[in-house]
């Protein structure tokens, strides 16, 4: 083969690989190349050690045997393709054999009973949420059929939480299939009832999954829920990756299309548990008699995870998930014996910063009583769960601060930022939230229209649907057609399938 030819056709190779799905889903510090002296087969690298070659994709995990990742020459092109490749039966594939369907049937025949619908079922695009199935909730321990991978959270209140320990793991014979495990203490069983049964009654994309669960009700109280696991982080860390260069020249903001994206799935998350449907983009949708209306009592950036698309290399925006409903409760009349006990006591609950104004103390709490109650008479509600969505999404397309809703510049001298951010002063000082100019009018509107101080002014989720599509149509960002991409420093790739 002529030089120039050979040349050519090493070019062709690293183009494929830049261009190969694998590849854009790496984490920093990795690299990939091709192995000629294992018939042209793809590897990852660390790049401070290069000359260690894997075949398990760091974050994407093994794929199912015989399957391998190939260079694929087209010599009369001068071309290359990555392709998934099977040697057994001399397939190539650019579908990702992760996710087929006898990949996934297999999942199932790994597993014992407990798990076959946790272990074989996959949220895709071709896919109607509603219509999965869930695994029951279960009455004996299976926390053996699982491995721990990533500890979030060990349970001993060194993190803040209250649970028994939240755990990033994976099911013992399906080798790149993540969850997230939530554990319960003994004395939380009762409480976790509740949870895991209302997890257990979402079906909408943008709120978080439910997988399996168990509860043991004898002398040895335990329970345990396992929920999908969302790869890439959470708007918290989004925000604060924008924050740290807002002092550079350019000073990065997220692509608006980004902000209509997260708007848009939350928006219609909060109406669908409002009323057991989604409701954007379907102008008939018809809530079930049947359910029970939800209130999520903690909506805030940290809560709100991204998940990538099922299919490698998508460019699609990252899903956003609502998550965490340990606060959560059934929006029932205060005099309804099954009403939530903080609705009825009102006690506070939620996280400070993002409750809404009717329910702060004017101009902030002066007292111990006012810093553990709401005023007499507020209560968390679907409007107050608007409010801290309206919030979170200014917070998101400002990218200062995850309080940039707040202003603390007149906090009276000797009072903590925590106590203050429980009054109405510190909100009334940024009313009306106002994104930078960046951003289209419609935007502005569509947060201001959600963050209203009045409740009587602001809509709930469902109220707020239909003028949400107009202001969003009208600005040019109802489809991800040419979108502006997140830029990869926004959020992290994990490493849990990479070699020590």
């Amino acid at each position: 083969m002529p030089a120039t030819e050979g040349a050519s056709l090493e070019r062709a190779r690293e183009n494929a690989l830049r261009d190969c799905p694998e590849y854009q889903s790496l984490p920093d510090e990795w690299s990939i190349g091709i192995d000629p002296e294992a018939g042209d087969r793809v590897y990852f690298f660390r790049d401070a050690r290069p000359a260690e070659k894997h075949y398990t994709h760091p974050s994407l995990g093994p794929l199912p045997s015989p399957w391998i990742l190939k260079a694929v020459p087209n010599y009369s092109k001068n071309t290359y393709q990555i392709l998934y490749y099977d040697p057994n039966n001399h397939i190539k594939s650019r579908k990702d054999p992760r996710f087929l369907d006898k990949t996934l049937l297999q999942h199932s025949k790994n597993v014992p009973k407990e798990l076959w619908i946790a272990a074989s079922s996959q949220r895709n695009k071709n896919l109607d949420v509603s219509k999965m199935k869930r695994q029951p909730i279960g009455n004996r321990d299976i926390r053996d059929y699982f491995e721990i991978m990533k500890v979030l959270d060990p349970g001993d209140g060194s993190k803040g939480g209250m649970n028994g320990g939240v755990f990033v793991v994976r099911v013992k014979g399906v080798p790149n299939k993540l969850y997230i495990e939530k554990r319960f203490k003994a004395e939380q069983v009762d409480m976790a009832k509740d949870e895991i049964k209302m997890i257990r009654r979402l079906n909408h994309a943008a709120l978080t999954c439910y997988s399996v669960a168990y509860i043991i009700e004898d002398q040895r109280p335990a329970a345990s829920v396992w929920i999908e696991y969302c790869d890439r982080g959470d708007l918290d860390g989004l925000i604060r990756e924008f924050s740290k260069r807002q002092k550079l020249a350019d000073r990065p903001l997220p692509p608006e299309a980004f902000v209509w994206h997260a708007f848009g799935g939350l928006l219609d998350g909060l109406a669908y548990l409002q009323t057991g449907v989604g409701h954007l983009h379907d102008p008939h949708a018809k809530a079930p008699p049947s359910w029970m209306p939800i209130l999520h009592r903690d909506m805030k950036p940290d809560n709100v995870l991204l998940r990538s698309r099922s299919t490698v290399g998508s460019n699609k925006y990252f899903y956003c998930v609502l998550s965490d409903f340990g606060l959560a409760c059934e929006d029932r009349p205060s005099n309804d014996p099954s009403c939530d006990r903080f609705q009825q006591s009102g006690f506070k609950i939620g996280t400070m910063a993002y409750i809404a104004p009717e329910l702060c103390w004017p101009p902030f709490p002066q007292s111990k009583k006012q810093l553990d109650m709401f005023p007499p008479g507020a209560v968390n509600s679907r409007k107050s769960d608007m409010w801290a969505l309206g919030a979170t999404m200014f917070n998101l397309a400002e990218c200062k601060s995850i309080m940039g809703h707040l202003d603390f510049s007149r906090i009276p001298q000797g009072m903590s930022t925590g106590d203050y951010m429980q009054g109405i002063e510190c909100r009334q000082l940024k009313d009306p939230l106002t994104i930078p100019s960046n951003y289209s009018p419609q935007l502005k509107d569509a947060i201001r229209r959600a963050t209203y101080w009045n409740p009587r002014d602001r809509p709930d989720a469902v109220g707020f649907v239909r003028k949400f599509e107009q202001l969003q149509h009208a600005a040019g960002f109802d489809t991800q057609k040419n979108a502006a991409p997140l830029p990869e420093w926004a959020t992290k790739k994990h490493q849990y399938f990479a070699p020590e």
